[in-house]
């Protein structure tokens, strides 16, 4: 008895030291951060599990998942830890346009930037573009973080905004790439210079197969077009179709410990992989919802791609193609090729040649030819028109004639 006091103490201990930690931690949501479908029907649906404060939560076991699409339950073929879903491929874009100048917003960007650079992870990739009037590529892809940080030093605040155009140029970057993608872009000002439209921006984001956290630095509630002013709702917007976030920052002092929780954030997410019963590419929206134990559910919406639901093979499409090609090359020199036919002489035998019930069938002849010297009288009127072989048979002379009065 006196053991089993002992045994009994410490497991009430280690059970209020659990609940404890559980207060600690909060509520736990989920949320879908990308869902990739660049190898379609199997589709890769990337989560992040955070506590209360936005910190990432490892310890959910990943037999706890369930994720449902259209309602109907999937076999997870694969599931990862959080931090084992493979190398994350990042693009940092940084506003350089010359309001950044003020208050040591640039100083506070590039060292935010490195901040990220420095906690790459083996594996991880990271491009660098920063814009103002003018987009510019200061990084492609790569695992060097001395190039990358290198190349963070080189910039300079210039120039007006053009926000859109520099991500639409980020999203071109990552069509050649799988994995998990995310774009962080820091601005300080609303976009004046960009070629490409908001709605453009918007829908490219939404179907583009990535995740953007918007980073909004410095004055609120400004004017619009105002450079020292930031457009919150198209930062959110963007963030929100893409299963990002929106963060801001009043002034730079924030940015490096804003940069370190989101590579914490995309280094530690977990990934579920199963087949989409449908396998066909149909444009139509699938609806998934995430669920685990003791988790909110989140639930998201995602598009294969396509437009004409594809209920061919793509080589019996291919052969259907050159076959209906042939065809119509074969009508268009139809007509040139008869008529080169009947000027030769040819013609098709008249065993093969069709019958058309439109074909044209000989008539009479409503002209009736005599002869003056026919002795054969009839009951039936004499034809208004008659040829007369004259006696020397030099000439005949018709009624129209000019001048027949005179013969």
């Amino acid at each position: 008895m006196k053991k089993l006091i002992p045994s009994f103490t410490l497991a009430l201990v280690l059970c209020s030291v659990l609940v404890v930690g559980l207060g600690a931690q909060g509520a736990i949501t989920i949320n879908v951060t990308q869902v990739d479908t660049s190898r379609f029907p199997q589709v890769d649906v990337y989560i992040s599990v955070t506590d209360a404060n936005g910190n990432p939560v490892r310890n959910v076991s990943p037999s706890t998942f369930r994720l449902t699409e259209n309602g109907q339950e999937m076999a997870l073929t694969a599931i990862t830890r959080a931090g084992e879903q493979g190398a994350v491929n990042t693009v940092l874009i940084i506003d350089h346009s010359g309001s950044m100048a003020a208050g040591g917003k640039m100083a506070a960007a590039k060292q935010a930037a490195s901040t990220f650079v420095n906690l790459m992870r083996p594996g991880d990739k990271t491009a660098l573009i920063q814009f103002d009037t003018e987009i510019e590529m200061l990084q492609t892809f790569t695992e060097d973080k001395n190039a990358l940080l290198t190349a963070i030093q080189k910039i300079v605040p210039r120039g007006n905004t053009a926000l859109y155009d520099a991500l639409n140029q980020a999203a071109t970057y990552f069509e050649t790439i799988q994995g998990r993608k995310a774009i962080i872009v820091v601005t300080d000002g609303m976009d004046t210079a960009s070629k490409l439209g908001r709605e453009a921006i918007v829908q490219r984001a939404s179907t583009g197969g990535f995740s953007i956290y918007t980073v909004g630095l410095g004055a609120k509630n400004s004017a619009y077009g105002s450079q020292d002013g930031i457009d919150e709702n198209i930062l959110r917007e963007l963030a929100m179709v893409s299963y990002g976030n929106y963060y801001y920052s009043p002034d730079g002092s924030q940015l490096s410990e804003l940069y370190q929780q989101l590579s914490f954030l995309l280094q530690n997410e977990y990934k579920l992989t199963y087949v989409s019963p449908n396998p066909l590419r149909d444009g139509v929206k699938r609806h998934i919802i995430v669920t685990a134990s003791g988790v909110a559910s989140t639930r998201t919406d995602f598009n294969p791609g396509g437009v004409i639901p594809e209920v061919v093979s793509q080589g019996t499409s291919w052969l259907l193609f050159f076959v209906a090609l042939v065809l119509l090359i074969a009508l268009l020199f139809a007509p040139a090729l008869w008529q080169a036919m009947r000027e030769h002489g040819w013609a098709w035998p008249a065993f093969v040649r069709p019958a058309l019930p439109f074909a044209h069938k000989p008539q009479p002849s409503r002209i009736k030819l005599t002869d003056s010297t026919s002795t054969t009288h009839s009951s039936q009127p004499k034809p208004r028109i008659k040829i007369k072989h004259s006696a020397t048979g030099t000439s005949q002379t018709m009624p129209w004639d000019e001048n027949a009065d005179k013969h």
